[in-house]
């Protein structure tokens, strides 16, 4: 299988032999960054025997698409096949503005084994490479490119697919570095939103190289105990040792962090919640509750009501508190979901 050319960065590849001028590794990363052009022979003002040549040692994705579903609200969700015919997911959102959102997987699986996450039932399957996890950027950007709903040429990036982010920081970090390369798509790190279960001790590392993007820490319980049920990372790095970091880490790089709450009705929205949540500093944290994603009349969904009632507490302690509502309902839009119906089915 040919390497694929998004693992060269622009001066490596003008460098190469095979072009027969330096100038033509812009062009070639025009097509593909800008034009999303992603079959060599369709780069029309490259010589004939140059596209040849590209294809003969190059591929460019390295990721297929097995499988989309579209729901009433417009997310669209992907399957895509890797070369060893595992498989990924990556979901395409739009607000009611139409702002886009592309949600990135960073690994196939997760070993994590949050209690809430399909993608942790599959276990770690294995991590991503960066050009598994550009393909999927650019798979999705040329989604956006031909939405005619579309006005904003501007895209945010979330690390809130398949896997923790953190377990694969090497790719990670070696994606978004390309991703905010101005000869690549030249995204705002601020439009990058990295989610973590709470590996407390690489956290610094990624925002040594990307200070200005945005940290999502996953705490849905502010109770040790109960947080290692339904995490057992924080048994690794319990909540004081993994609040200390970040409040450290918020002291040098001064960005606000968000705190994912996934709501589940009698586990992790009672008043001794809200009053662990209120000891939290409130200049540096922001708690975004998500639903527990379960279809039908699940037990652990929490009531509007409940919802409402709970945000209201934490509003009332001076907490600034958002809500994220479930997008992409009617086809089952939850992480992990379409490819863990093929893995229990042994599709894939």
């Amino acid at each position: 299988m040919n390497d694929s050319i998004l693992n060269f960065r622009f001066d490596g590849l003008s460098e190469r032999e095979i072009f027969d001028k330096p100038y033509r590794a812009g062009q070639i990363f025009k097509f593909i960054y800008e034009n999303c052009i992603f079959d060599f022979n369709d780069m029309t003002n490259i010589p004939l025997n140059l596209r040849k040549s590209l294809s003969e040692n190059f591929r460019i994705l390295s990721i297929v698409e097995s499988a989309r579903r579209t729901s009433s609200d417009g997310v669209i969700k992907f399957l895509f096949e890797l070369d060893d015919k595992n498989c990924v997911e990556s979901v395409y959102l739009k607000d009611k503005n139409n702002r886009v959102t592309f949600c990135i997987s960073s690994q196939c699986g997760c070993r994590m084994g949050c209690a809430f996450c399909k993608t942790g039932d599959m276990g770690l399957i294995r991590n991503l490479r960066a050009d598994e996890i550009l393909s999927q950027v650019l798979y999705l950007y040329k989604i956006m490119k031909g939405d005619a709903s579309v006005v904003d040429k501007y895209f945010n990036i979330v690390f809130m697919g398949m896997g923790e982010p953190l377990d694969n920081l090497t790719n990670v970090e070696t994606a978004i570095s390309k991703l905010i390369d101005k000869k690549n798509l030249g995204i705002s790190q601020t439009r990058i939103t990295v989610s973590t279960c709470g590996i407390a001790d690489k956290i610094e590392d990624l925002l040594k190289k990307f200070p200005n993007i945005t940290l999502a820490v996953s705490l849905n319980s502010p109770e040790q105990s109960e947080r290692e049920k339904m995490m057992p990372v924080s048994k690794k790095y319990p909540l004081n040792l993994l609040f200390q970091e970040l409040k450290r880490l918020y002291g040098v790089y001064k960005n606000r962090i968000t705190l994912e709450y996934v709501l589940i009705k009698g586990v992790n929205m009672r008043r001794q919640d809200v009053d662990l949540l209120s000891q939290i500093d409130k200049d540096i944290f922001h708690i975004n509750l998500i639903p527990i994603n379960v279809g039908g009349d699940d037990p652990r969904r929490p009531s509007e009501p409940e919802i409402k009632s709970f945000m209201d507490k934490l509003t009332a302690v001076g907490l600034k508190v958002t809500r994220r509502y479930r997008r992409g309902a009617d086809i089952n839009a939850d992480c992990g979901q379409l490819f863990y119906e093929k893995f229990v089915e042994g599709v894939v």
